[in-house]
């Protein structure tokens, strides 16, 4: 037998036979706040800034191998097999780690304390 998600239903609120299939959408109250929508938009946008960062990064990187490999291949010290490429490649991973970082920060500092207030209905 298949099973339907379950429905909100406010309280208060009741359906014929007819509508008992599909209930009326009733948007949580939460939603229309303004402190609640620019907690969103705030963590959005800093969201996408970090997810465009690293794709410029990493498809920087990769471009540049398939299209460029001769500036990778630089050795770093004359007469040593180690090029370019290889502290780029590690640099890569520490990027990566550092963008973690800083939206691991961001979140426990900033969105953490907005996230507080709007629960507690403290207006920004």
């Amino acid at each position: 037998m298949p099973q339907s998600a379950p429905q909100a239903i406010s309280p208060g609120i009741h359906y014929g036979a007819d509508e008992d299939a599909n209930p009326p959408f009733v948007p949580h109250p939460m939603l229309s706040r303004s402190d609640f929508q620019k907690l969103h938009r705030a963590r959005r946008r800093f969201s996408w800034t970090l997810t465009a960062i690293m794709l410029i990064a990493y498809f920087g990187f990769i471009l540049t191998l398939a299209f460029r490999p001769d500036l990778l291949a630089i050795q770093l010290v004359s007469g040593q097999p180690m090029s370019v490429g290889i502290p780029v490649g590690f640099g890569m991973f520490a990027f990566t780690f550092a963008l973690v970082a800083v939206y691991v920060y961001r979140t426990n500092t900033v969105y953490d304390r907005m996230i507080a207030n709007v629960r507690d209905g403290v207006p920004s």
